[in-house]
């Protein structure tokens, strides 16, 4: 079984040696790929690819391709079908990400901090776009709308267990309506027109309920 194993590792290595180095792959190399196979447990497949996109990205390079497969490995990639399960994460990652940019109207690229917040909605909590507009919509009132403003929002959403957008607003028209009886109720028995006794004014109506005690 291991001289199995050996033998697809060794064609994949011929491979990368012949498809991303011409045939001229240095030695040194040699003994870099096979610790990689040990530390991450990556299958042929997903080593080609590792060098593959290494090399589309212009850095075949030994640090950036440690980085790549630590980055991989971190998120449980060891077969072929991980990876393309992975790389369609990325791209609905990626395809939500543009659509806050635009939506808020930034013209620039995610921090690391926003991109994890993405992450944290798309992934832990499995909110789609069509939620993460809701919470969108809600900045419109709000000066320099922010990320931390959203993950406040959706994080209570996802604590309350909404689990689609149908449950979202109809928890949010259930609050409009309390806050709304809450506004006729004040108007009606004249709160916002009451005006409240001052503590100086408790004194001296404690002192005069004293007095009369005394008397």
């Amino acid at each position: 079984k291991k001289s199995a194993e050996g033998q697809k590792r060794a064609q994949a290595i011929e491979y990368i040696n012949n498809k991303y180095f011409s045939g001229l792959m240095p030695t040194s190399w040699y003994p870099d790929i096979e610790l990689w196979f040990k530390k991450y447990n990556f299958d042929e497949e997903v080593m080609i690819a590792l060098f593959g996109y290494c090399f589309d990205k212009s850095a075949l390079h030994r640090n950036y391709i440690q980085t790549v497969a630590a980055a991989w490995a971190k998120n449980n990639i060891k077969t072929f079908t991980d990876l393309d399960i992975y790389y369609e994460k990325q791209e609905k990652l990626n395809i939500i990400a543009n659509n806050i940019l635009k939506k808020l109207g930034l013209k620039r690229n995610l921090s690391q901090y926003e991109y994890a917040y993405i992450e944290k909605w798309v992934i832990d909590f499995k909110y789609n776009l069509d939620i993460i507009e809701i919470a969108l919509k809600r900045t419109t009132s709000k000066a320099n709308p922010n990320f931390d403003y959203l993950d406040k929002l959706l994080s209570d959403w996802h604590d309350r267990g909404f689990t689609n957008s149908d449950e979202i607003q109809k928890f949010l028209l259930e609050m409009k309506q309390k806050n709304k009886n809450v506004q006729n109720l004040e108007k009606s028995s004249g709160y916002n027109k009451y005006e409240q006794r001052t503590y100086d004014n408790l004194n001296n109506l404690y002192a005069n309920v004293k007095k009369k005690q005394e008397a």
